[in-house]
C-alpha cells in the first residue's frame, strides 16, 4: 500500500519481530478524528474527569505476533495437568477421549453452545441430539433422555423437582454420604417447594446403603429416594437394586456413573422412575471446572413432567423423515406457571460430544473400560494398604474409580507433599461431606483406565518416602 512501511523496512528489534505491520497511519488517524469531530485523542476519554483520569501508564514495549504466542504458551504450560501423575477424581475424571470426539464436534456446523431458535432448519443438529437421546436411553435402560442438562448436580436438582411435580409429595430422602455440593444445588433448585430431606445411613463396614434404615424413613409423604451407584464412597453398592421392593409409592432418584454403566446393572433394570449423571466422562475434556453434561433419563409416562427439551423424529410434508423440537416446556416457550424447567443455554455440544464417544467406543469399548478402572482400583486399595498408616480397604465393597483411604495424618499435609512430587491427589473427605462422621484423616485416590501399574508404583513409593 502506498505510503505504509513494509517488514523490510524496519529495524529488527529482535530475531522473532517478524510480525507485518497494522499500525494506523498519521494521515488515517487524524481522517478518523475529523470524521467523529474531534481534535485529539484525548477528547476521546472527556466523559471521564480530568481528576480521576490516569496517565503515563507504564508498559513494556511491544511484542511480535511470535513472540506473544511463545509467552502464552509458557503461562499456559503453568496449568497442565499432563506434568502430573493425576490421582484426582471424586466427580470430574481423566479419561481417554478418541480424536474422532474432537474433530466432529469441532466441525462448524455444530460448534455452539445454542440450540437453534430456529431448530428445524438445523436437521443435522437435531438429528445428533436425537441419537444422543437414543444412546443414554439404552446406556441407562430408561425409557426416553432429554436432549441435555447442565450437568450431573443440576441434573438431580431437577429430578427432585420433577418428582414433587409428579406426586406433590414434600418428602424427599437423601443418602447421609451425598456430596455437600449436589445438596447445595438441590437446596437452589428446590428453594419455595417446602420440601423437607431425610437422610438414611450406610453399612459401616460395606459402604452400601443400609436398607433398614432407608425402610424405617418411607412414609405416606415421600416423594422420591434418590440413590446413588457406585456412592460417593466410591463403592458399587448391590442394595440399590432392592429398594424397589420397599419404596411403595415413592419415586426412585438414581445417580449413577455412566462409565460404571459397561459392567454394572442400569438403573432401569432395577425400577428407577428417573435416572441422572454427569457425563463429562463420555468424551469431554476438563479445563477448569467445566464443561459438564447432565444426563436426564426417565420413564415414558412422565414425560409431560420431565424439564428440558425432547427431540422427536417425524415425517415431513414430502413424507421424509425430519426431525423436530417436540417437546420444549421451558419458561420462555409456554407460561411460567405451566414451565417445567428454566433451563436456556444448554449443553447440546457437550451432548453430542458424549453421543460420538459412544458411539465410537461401543458397548464392548465400555465394558473393557470399566472393567480396567475397576482392576486398578483393586490395584490401588491393594498397594496403598501394604504402606504403613494407610488402609484402603475400610470399606469392603467394591471400588469403582474412587478409592477411600484412611492416612496416618492430616490429608491436606499429605496432599502437598504429593503434589512436590509430581503428584496430583488425594482429594480430603472434608471437601466432599457434611453429614458423615467419623470419617476423621480420610481422603480419595482415583483411577481412570489411564492409570498404570507404573502410576500405582509412583504413588506408594511416594506416600512411603513422604512418611
Amino acid at each position: 500500500m502506498k505510503g505504509r512501511k513494509t517488514i523490510t523496512d524496519k529495524p529488527k528489534i529482535s530475531t522473532y519481530d517478524v510480525t507485518p505491520e497494522v499500525d494506523i497511519l498519521p494521515d488515517e488517524n487524524s481522517a478518523m478524528m475529523d470524521f467523529i469531530g474531534i481534535k485529539s485523542d484525548n477528547e476521546l476519554f472527556s466523559d471521564i474527569p480530568s481528576a480521576i483520569r490516569k496517565r503515563g501508564i507504564s508498559i513494556n514495549k511491544g511484542m511480535s505476533e511470535y513472540e506473544v504466542v511463545k509467552l502464552a504458551e509458557e503461562i499456559g504450560s503453568a496449568n497442565s495437568i499432563d506434568n502430573y501423575t493425576n490421582f484426582m477424581g471424586c466427580g470430574i475424571y481423566d479419561r481417554i477421549i478418541p480424536s474422532a470426539v474432537d474433530s466432529i464436534i469441532g466441525r462448524t456446523e455444530f460448534l455452539t453452545s445454542y440450540t437453534p431458535y430456529q431448530a428445524e432448519f438445523s436437521q443435522g443438529m437435531l438429528q445428533s441430539l436425537f441419537e444422543y437421546q437414543s444412546l443414554i436411553s439404552d446406556l441407562m435402560g430408561m425409557d426416553m433422555t432429554n436432549s441435555s442438562i447442565y450437568d450431573g448436580a443440576t441434573a438431580l436438582g431437577e429430578a427432585v423437582r420433577m418428582a414433587h411435580r409428579i406426586n406433590e409429595k414434600t418428602e424427599i430422602l437423601i443418602p447421609e454420604n451425598i456430596y455437600r455440593s449436589k445438596m447445595d444445588v438441590i437446596h437452589s433448585y428446590s428453594a419455595g417447594l417446602n420440601l423437607k430431606f431425610v437422610t438414611y445411613s450406610f453399612e459401616k463396614g460395606t459402604g452400601y446403603l443400609d436398607l433398614n434404615d432407608l425402610s424405617s424413613k418411607i412414609s405416606a409423604n415421600t416423594s422420591a429416594i434418590i440413590c446413588e451407584n457406585p456412592n460417593s464412597f466410591g463403592i458399587i453398592d448391590p442394595n440399590v437394586t432392592k429398594i424397589q421392593e420397599i419404596k411403595g409409592d415413592a419415586l426412585l432418584i438414581s445417580y449413577v456413573d455412566p462409565i460404571s454403566l459397561g459392567t454394572v446393572v442400569p438403573p432401569g433394570s432395577y425400577g428407577a422412575d428417573i435416572s441422572v449423571a454427569e457425563g463429562q466422562q463420555l468424551g469431554i475434556h476438563r479445563q477448569f471446572g467445566g464443561p459438564l453434561l447432565g444426563l436426564f433419563s426417565f420413564r415414558k409416562e412422565y414425560l409431560r413432567k420431565s424439564p428440558g427439551r425432547i427431540i422427536g423424529m417425524t415425517s415431513d410434508t414430502k413424507g421424509k423423515r425430519a426431525f423436530v423440537m417436540t417437546i420444549q416446556t421451558r419458561e420462555q416457550h409456554i407460561r411460567r406457571e405451566k414451565a417445567t424447567s428454566n433451563i436456556c443455554t444448554n449443553q447440546a455440544l457437550m451432548a453430542l460430544a458424549s453421543a460420538v464417544y459412544l458411539s465410537v467406543v461401543g458397548p464392548d469399548g465400555l465394558r473393557k473400560i470399566a472393567k480396567v478402572t475397576i482392576s486398578q482400583a483393586k490395584k490401588l486399595r491393594d498397594a496403598v494398604s501394604g504402606i504403613r498408616g494407610y488402609d484402603a480397604r475400610i470399606l469392603s465393597g467394591t471400588s469403582f474409580s474412587d478409592v477411600l483411604v484412611k492416612m496416618p495424618k492430616n490429608p491436606a499435609d499429605v496432599q502437598k507433599a504429593l503434589y512436590s512430587r509430581g503428584i496430583l491427589g488425594p482429594v480430603p473427605s472434608s471437601a466432599l461431606f457434611s453429614e458423615v462422621k467419623g470419617l476423621g484423616n480420610t481422603a480419595f485416590f482415583s483411577v481412570t483406565e489411564k492409570t498404570t501399574d507404573a502410576m500405582i508404583k509412583h504413588l506408594v513409593d511416594s506416600l512411603g518416602a513422604i512418611q
